[in-house]
């Protein structure tokens, strides 16, 4: 994987039963219609708090004969086939989608907590007198509050869990032909507050140590769905669910996968970085742990999640633009400086569909020497409103933005 930057992406190697999506057409030519809006950030104290790492990718073992729905995907990218001793691949995970009702198997919630302590004090055997030791993560499967409850009531005493996770698919099955409805349906993406919600409470109302983790996520299950979740629409979705998540104290967001299906962040047989792949960096650089709260006053077509800036001033917005016609202009309450930094993101020929995305109209392709190309802003008026095309993201840097909360010590 030659000169692709690595993200600092927690990579996590999870035992996957993983999915996929189907297609949409080429964005339809139809006459631009203008509306407008205002982003509302408070800046006076954090909602929330990420991990450093909350960009995270998974590595699965699916062989090169794993097929979902006449499409096998995965060739060559399995674990089995990769170096394991590489310093990126640090953590393991017991079992996989064995709690609750389970994936084709179930675990007993008793049974689960009395195995995972025992593997507690066996890692504690091992690394006796070691300062760094690995995590121990689970369960690793779909969130049922019951279940998830109870296994952490009897984990917490011997504080043998130190990361919950659970596996987020919110499309559905690959092989559904309105992913992409789905995907660009506000009310849809919606649906899936109450279970970063839910998880969150459940830990809180525990007070136990252990913190939230998105495990495994790739949109749709069965190796996604090609030219969907591996193409330039899977951004919308994916970006959103990272600041749904991030705003409910999950510490860790885990992308299925860093490569393999159709869904990998990285195209399988080149390595060739898919949308997703830059969608995750420009997040890992841009916004940093600290989640603020933010609404966005007008169409609900307008998605927007706001961090303090990564390793800057100020604060990062996120801008989703679902609407296939509008074109917003957006004005930040309470912010009128000299400038500010701008990356807007839009698909190649405005095919929702296309592999390659566009940086401020810009295709990002690997350079001659297959590294990733700069990811360069635009430096624009601060008192101008934010230009959200129709099917547009944009990350806004907003370096003079009063937070109290972002104040930055270098």
């Amino acid at each position: 994987m030659a000169g692709v930057e690595v993200l600092r992406l927690l990579v996590v190697l999870f035992v996957i039963l993983s999915a996929a999506s189907p297609g949409a057409a080429r964005t339809a030519k139809a006459k631009e219609v203008i509306s407008k809006g205002t982003v509302v950030v408070d800046g006076s104290a954090s909602i929330a708090m990420t991990d450093k790492d909350f960009i995270c990718a998974t590595l699965d073992w699916w062989p090169p004969e794993k097929c979902d729905y006449e499409s096998c995907s995965w060739g060559q990218s399995s674990v089995l086939n990769l170096d394991l001793t590489n310093p990126t691949l640090v953590n393991a995970v017991k079992g996989n989608e064995l709690s609750g009702k389970g994936i084709q198997a179930r675990v007993d919630v008793a049974q689960y907590a009395a195995d995972f302590i025992s593997l507690k004090k066996v890692v504690d055997e091992i690394y006796y007198g070691d300062q760094i030791k690995p995590l121990l993560i689970a369960p690793g499967g779909n969130f049922e509050t019951k279940w998830y409850s109870e296994f952490i009531d009897r984990t917490k005493a011997s504080s043998s869990l130190d990361v919950i996770t659970h596996h987020m698919y919110i499309l559905g099955q690959g092989v559904d032909d309105h992913l992409v409805e789905k995907i660009l349906n506000p009310s849809f993406l919606d649906r899936n507050a109450s279970v970063f919600r839910n998880l969150r409470d459940v830990i809180e109302k525990s007070d136990a140590a252990a913190t939230a983790w998105v495990g495994e996520a790739g949109g749709a299950y069965n190796s996604g769905r090609h030219l969907v979740t591996d193409s330039f629409v899977s951004s919308f979705w994916y970006l959103d669910q990272l600041g749904m998540s991030a705003s409910y104290d999950t510490k860790s967001y885990c992308r299925q996968s860093l490569i393999g299906g159709n869904y990998g962040l990285l195209n399988t047989d080149t390595f060739i970085p898919n949308p997703d792949y830059y969608s995750a960096l420009l997040w890992h650089r841009l916004m940093g742990p600290k989640v603020l709260s933010a609404d966005f006053i007008g169409t609900k077509k307008i998605r927007v999640y706001s961090h303090c800036a990564q390793h800057s001033k100020g604060i990062t917005l996120l801008l989703l633009n679902l609407d296939q016609h509008k074109r917003t202009f957006v004005t930040v309450k309470e912010y009128n400086s000299k400038q500010r930094e701008e990356y807007h993101l839009t698909a190649k020929d405005g095919n929702l569909h296309s592999q390659t995305v566009l940086l401020n109209g810009k295709a990002l392709n690997l350079n001659s020497y297959g590294g990733i190309p700069a990811l360069k802003p635009n430096r624009v008026d601060g008192s101008r409103p934010i230009e959200l095309a129709p099917l547009s993201i944009v990350f806004a840097h907003l370096p003079n933005f009063q937070a109290p909360a972002c104040l930055y010590h270098g």
